[in-house]
């Protein structure tokens, strides 16, 4: 295990701010993830499991425990009919994961082509866009029971991990589960199908245009074009993506979310559809974009080093010069603002690691 001291955490998220961890270990097997918890535990040290840094604010003040980077690697399959079981270990980086299983002609992870983070948050956080989650291919995971005598592993299947929109049971755990090791179920079977359809994406007319079946290539390239679009690529702005989840709404709340947008502004609700999508159980899943555009908190908006993106209302960006406070006083003042126009409180999709508010 490599163990340093007052390691600066800035550098090592997508937002580029954060004080120091008092202590910091790489670890690349389970013997050390096993020699980094005792040292922690003989310390009473707080752990934080650190993947990718992509969806974290870390406090100004850093974190006063063990910050534990996982670099776990591995790629192994075995194919089975017209499936192919991966298992990838949790430091693999996620989008250089989809990009292998699309050289190998595999198919279900295009979708989720260029997400930052590690294969172990995507498990965590149950990682998904365009119709896609990490849940849908997940078979199962070896995990680290931190609770548990001896550190025991525990083989969790998807059935087990509650997977829902943004979420599973291992974010609720309080840092007890440490993803080691996840299985995937890809297909071999092409061409690949997809079921998400918005006015920029539609596989029928890439299809007409190209005049033939879309390869898991053709849709990881529309896929990254569109994320480029919205300056959500890691490469785009120092942030960590969307920083708020989609409410789901009742449809008496969604039908008075309707009523008030076309009473401030019947214009801008009606050029911004779609904005809502009606679920199985009647509820409507609303896009925290959508209601922001009542706000003052529009693309492009700055405040100290703290902004939004120009290309996408739900990323705050590090404008240059961000505190960690400062983006969080920012993204409180966004959830305030709509919960005062439409009655709705945004929930954060990123994790805060330290004593960020104060």
């Amino acid at each position: 295990m490599i163990l340093q001291e007052n390691i600066s955490l800035a550098p090592l998220t997508t937002f580029g701010v954060g004080g120091e961890a008092r202590y910091f270990a790489v670890a690349e097997s389970f013997e050390e993830v096993i020699e980094a918890l005792d040292f922690a535990r003989a310390r009473a040290l707080p752990v934080f499991v650190l993947g990718g840094g992509s969806n974290i604010l870390v406090a100004d003040s850093g974190f006063d425990g063990l910050v534990l980077s996982l670099h776990i690697t591995g790629i192994a399959f075995e194919k089975k009919e017209n499936k192919v079981l991966v298992t990838v270990g949790a430091g693999v980086v996620w989008d250089e994961f989809v990009e292998w299983s699309i050289a190998q002609k595999f198919g279900g992870l295009e979708c989720l082509s260029g997400i930052p983070g590690t294969v172990g948050g995507a498990v965590v956080a149950n990682l998904g866009a365009y119709g896609a989650q990490a849940s849908d291919t997940f078979v199962s995971a070896e995990v680290l029971d931190k609770n548990s005598e001896g550190n025991a592993m525990r083989i969790f299947k998807n059935d087990e991990c509650d997977f829902s929109y943004h979420d599973s049971s291992f974010s609720h755990a309080s840092g007890r589960y440490l993803v080691l090791r996840a299985t995937f179920a890809l297909s071999t079977e092409l061409p690949v199908k997809i079921s998400y359809r918005d006015n920029r994406f539609d596989l029928a007319a890439l299809a007409a245009e190209s005049g033939r079946a879309p390869t898991q290539s053709d849709v990881r390239n529309e896929i990254l074009k569109m994320r480029g679009e919205k300056g959500v690529l890691q490469s785009s702005y120092k942030s960590a993506g969307s920083f708020f989840h989609m409410p789901f709404v009742s449809a008496e709340k969604y039908a008075e979310v309707l009523a008030r947008a076309q009473s401030l502004d019947a214009e801008k609700e009606e050029k911004l559809r779609p904005w809502a999508w009606k679920q199985p159980d009647g509820s409507y899943k609303i896009a925290a974009g959508f209601l922001l555009e009542y706000t003052e908190f529009q693309k492009g908006y700055a405040r100290g080093g703290a902004g939004i993106s120009p290309k996408h209302t739900l990323a705050i960006i590090n404008v240059g010069g961000a505190t960690a406070r400062g983006i969080a006083q920012l993204a409180r003042d966004m959830q305030e603002s709509v919960e005062r126009i439409f009655g709705i409180q945004l929930e954060r999709e990123v994790e805060y690691v330290g004593a960020v508010e104060q």
